[in-house]
């Protein structure tokens, strides 16, 4: 970003999207209606076979387009927003998301209010209004190891997952955290600019993540702020790769720890964590298969039988096509 601008505008959002066509087209609507004069709307499409780059160009002339000829994962793709993005609030939002009125005006006046701020997050709800958890302290060892292998589905970490996932957490009111998600995450200019954009070796998860860790080193606060909310679907794009999804995920994981962790215990934990993700999705299968047999067996809703048998195959395609990859890469 250039210091030198002089064409500044008070917001910058930045949309990243990938075959979400209907959920894209929803949420680009919510923008305009909660944008000014003083806020601009960026939207980079990775190669998207939807005709999602099409849409944004019929329906939303003002908006600016970048479309990839091929999908660069979610971090190049901000990267390429914010390489041209003029706010002096800039914020990382997902397709799947509307945002609700008055958003906008809220989060910049928040970072007026307080200017130790480098990141925001604002309060996500779910579609029938509920409150979306988003708000986690950063990953340790132990979190992982519960969040992804056979410890955490025997239910061995408990402690290690209230901590991790702030079950304790007070939606209701400010506070300064670890992390929010970056489903809706609002930035301070100044603060990207000292610590970088997101880090591109994390082709999708964890680079949220990775840059509330640098904005925290850099001295920067991270909040949550509730008087501005944003309704977050969820899982759009993962829907359509869910075994890929699932493996640029653990991936992530362990690129988050060889960056923030020191070689050696890095190293360690990759060779104790892998096989115990392999121990963890062997029972995550059998168990869904038990429970597809279960259904068979007897009387019930056929529909129900459908969503345990497309459960249990998506749980063998990773399994057998995604699995191995992970366990045999470096």
């Amino acid at each position: 970003m250039e210091d030198a601008r002089t064409d500044r505008v008070s917001l910058s959002v930045c949309v990243a999207s990938w075959n979400v066509r209907e959920h894209l087209e929803r949420c680009l609507r919510s923008v305009a209606e909660n944008s000014g004069e003083e806020a601009e709307t960026i939207v980079v499409d990775n190669a998207s076979r939807d005709g999602s780059a099409e849409m944004v160009a019929e329906l939303f002339p003002g908006v600016r387009l970048i479309a990839n000829r091929r999908n660069r994962g979610f971090a190049a793709a901000v990267n390429q927003a914010l390489a041209v993005a003029r706010g002096r609030c800039l914020l990382l939002l997902n397709p799947d998301t509307v945002v609700r009125p008055g958003a906008f005006r809220e989060m910049t006046d928040f970072f007026a209010r307080r200017p130790g701020a480098g990141a925001a997050g604002c309060r996500l709800l779910e579609p029938d209004g509920r409150v979306q958890p988003s708000v986690r302290s950063f990953p340790t060892f132990a979190s992982a190891l519960e969040r992804f292998t056979i410890l955490g589905r025997l239910r061995l970490l408990p402690g290690v997952r209230r901590r991790y996932l702030r079950e304790d957490f007070d939606y209701r009111s400010p506070a300064e955290v670890d992390q929010v998600m970056g489903a809706a995450l609002f930035l301070r200019r100044e603060a990207l600019e000292e610590v970088g954009f997101l880090d591109e070796r994390f082709f999708l998860y964890f680079e949220e993540v990775d840059l509330c860790r640098r904005l925290k080193s850099a001295g920067w606060e991270i909040w949550y702020n509730p008087r501005a909310a944003v309704v977050h679907y969820g899982g759009a794009s993962f829907e359509q790769a869910a075994g890929r999804s699932r493996l640029w995920l653990l991936e992530s994981q362990l690129k988050y720890f060889r960056k923030h962790r020191r070689p050696l215990p890095a190293a360690v934990f990759t060779a104790l964590f892998k096989p115990l993700v392999l121990l963890g999705e062997g029972w995550g299968l059998a168990t869904a298969g038990g429970e597809l047999l279960a259904s068979r067996l007897r009387p019930g809703s056929r529909e129900r039988m459908m969503e345990k048998e497309k459960r249990w195959r998506r749980k063998l395609d990773f399994f057998r096509f995604f699995l191995p990859r992970f366990i045999l890469r470096g």
